[in-house]
């Protein structure tokens, strides 16, 4: 097989499946930013145009995608599946973010074989029929892992920005509780003041107080929180906030002793960290810089041995005798 045609294919998956990931991103930012506008109608007053033409390109993809998620759909409820706890994780709860999920899943399972069969003819690669059977096994469980593999990558990127975030809420929370305002109040508050550092924790904290307006009891919609997020912050926040509402202690003093607990672990995890550097440098130590130096203080000393055993002068007497 020629390198140029190896090169080439590996482009051509490459852009094919950046294409595929924007596609993604923006089909799932436009269904995530139609749900919250059809809650928070004030936010959609001036973008009513553009709202209504991705909610009709959203219902097409929707619609074409929806017949290929049956191979792909799990057992089972989907409220209680982990697919629909990931895709929650990652920011998106509308009805159509499975459907989607699993109709591309099901469709790069196809897709990416065929690709590779139209390149392989356009550029008359010479394989024999089980490097063929192997390539196309190979590029239909990349198809169908793919999707899992970008989800992932979602949901980490997602709590990484709710943990950097979580702190500087947490002390606008306590400094409004403890200026008088109730905790919903507070809550609500403090998710508006943080849409502009963080959008995904403002929209948590705006799905808490939209569930206590339907109706929802606090211990259920921070319950809710603390399972939307999945970060252990959180549910000790939870728990905190739960345990002083049921045994009547001051959520102001809860919030604080919460609040240094939390940058007392922070700083023990910083601290921990900075231990594992000397472990974590140790390997490419000893594999890069070592050899190097190895290399350069027994490379003369090892030429010196094979000119004695060959009976030749040394460089370094030749160097000696020369002038």
């Amino acid at each position: 097989m020629p390198i140029i045609s190896i090169i080439l294919l590996a482009l051509g998956a490459l852009i094919i499946v950046g294409l595929l990931l924007m596609l993604l991103t923006s089909l799932f930012k436009s269904a995530a930013a139609r749900r919250l506008d059809k809650m928070v109608e004030e936010e959609n007053r001036n973008t009513k145009d553009i709202h209504a033409s991705l909610a009709q390109a959203s219902q097409f993809i929707t619609g074409k995608l929806s017949p290929l998620a049956r191979f792909s759909a799990p057992k089972g409820a989907w409220d209680s599946s982990p697919l629909h706890r990931e895709l929650m994780a990652a920011g998106y709860r509308n009805d159509s973010a499975g459907a989607v999920y699993l109709g591309f899943k099901t469709l790069l399972t196809f897709v990416f074989p065929i690709m590779f069969l139209i390149l392989s003819a356009i550029f008359k690669l010479t394989l024999d029929s089980r490097q063929m059977l192997l390539i196309i096994l190979i590029c239909s469980a990349f198809g169908y892992m793919l999707p899992n593999f970008i989800l992932s990558f979602l949901v980490s990127r997602r709590r990484q920005e709710l943990y950097e975030n979580f702190p500087d809420a947490l002390d606008l929370m306590r400094i409004c509780v403890e200026a008088g305002l109730a905790l919903d109040v507070a809550i609500a508050r403090v998710g508006e003041e943080m849409r502009i550092r963080s959008k995904a924790l403002s929209d948590e904290f705006r799905l808490v107080v939209l569930e206590q307006r339907a109706g929802s009891a606090r211990n259920m919609a921070l319950n809710n929180l603390a399972m939307r997020v999945g970060i252990p912050d959180v549910d000790s926040l939870v728990s905190t906030l739960v345990q002083a509402d049921k045994f009547g202690t001051s959520i102001s003093d809860s919030l604080r002793v919460h609040s240094e607990n939390l940058r007392l672990g922070r700083r023990l995890r910083a601290e921990e960290q900075a231990a594992k550097i000397p472990t974590k440098i140790l390997l490419p130590l000893i594999m890069c810089i070592f050899p190097l130096l190895f290399i350069l203080i027994l490379s003369p000393a090892i030429a010196n041995i094979q000119h004695a055993m060959k009976g030749e002068p040394s460089s370094n007497t030749e160097n000696v005798e020369s002038p």
